[in-house]
């Protein structure tokens, strides 16, 4: 039976950069996925509150520019009282 031959201390160290490598693309992937996931809530929420916003304005009978001018005018008093 012929013997194996042993492995360099070089061969060791290549082998474990090639190990390492792989497992920085895998968590690389991973963590790409992991962003896209993160967007992909952020854009939900987003949604969400503008689907509140405009759910509010049909029970209160509201449309855009009266909502601006709502806006406006919180906006205007909450200036004028930290003058």
């Amino acid at each position: 039976m012929e013997r194996r031959h042993r492995r360099t201390r070089k061969e060791k160290l290549e082998d474990e950069l090639k190990k390492t490598a792989e497992t920085i693309a895998q968590y690389t992937a991973a963590l790409s996925a992991m962003e896209e996931k993160r967007q992909s809530l952020i854009e939900e929420i987003e949604n969400e509150r503008i689907r509140e916003v405009t759910r509010l304005m049909k029970e209160k009978n509201l449309s855009v520019d009266q909502l601006k001018d709502m806006i406006g005018a919180s906006g205007a008093e909450t200036v004028g009282q930290s003058a």
